[in-house]
């Protein structure tokens, strides 16, 4: 495939679906994002099919997540917290014209024994694909209270949000929990 080609395959490739999977601890918050998509043309296969071409889309999708996540303003217990990108990769599910880009980021933050706040504040955005996300506190933890977009519930120490296409990210999240 030419520049030009992959250009054009690049536009044509869609998200359908986001999946996050956050893991509170002691020391902050470690999360994963993955995004799938439908790639008609094949440019991801291109992509990985060239070490250079996946180096610097690796490094193009690594530098527009963290400046993504820079525009928002994220405290835990109302102190700045800043989400990093520490890994990405991308890959496929099962089909070459279905790949995935994966996302590990970690926010460094004080948990400490009690209650805490997590906020998170950004651009309110229409979804583009449905999603599902899920944040996991040790066993021992309580979920006090919780605003976020979509359909929430709680189970035990987990938090499942579901959200569809369409639907509005509402600009504000707030999780207020008790550790012990």
């Amino acid at each position: 495939m030419g520049k030009e080609e992959l250009e054009i395959a690049s536009k044509m490739v869609k998200p359908v679906y986001a999946t996050a999977v956050f893991n509170v601890s002691r020391s902050g918050i470690a999360y994963t994002l993955i995004f799938d998509y439908i790639d008609p043309m094949g440019y991801y296969r291109e992509i990985l099919g060239n070490y250079d071409l996946k180096r610097e889309e690796i490094e193009k999708l690594m530098g527009n997540m963290q400046e993504y996540l820079d525009e928002e303003e994220t405290t835990v217990n109302g102190s700045p917290a800043r989400p990093e990108v520490v890994f990405t990769d991308i890959g496929f599910r099962g089909d070459l014209g279905r790949p995935f880009i994966a996302f590990l980021i970690l926010i460094e933050a004080e948990i400490r024994r009690g209650i805490n706040v997590y906020e998170n504040r950004y651009e309110p955005d229409v979804f583009e694909y449905d999603y599902s996300a899920y944040w996991v506190f040790p066993r021992s933890s309580r979920i006090i209270e919780v605003i976020m977009g979509g359909e929430v519930t709680i189970i035990g120490n987990v938090i499942v949000i579901r959200g569809s296409r369409g639907d509005t990210a509402p600009g504000y999240e707030r999780i207020k929990f008790e550790f012990r």
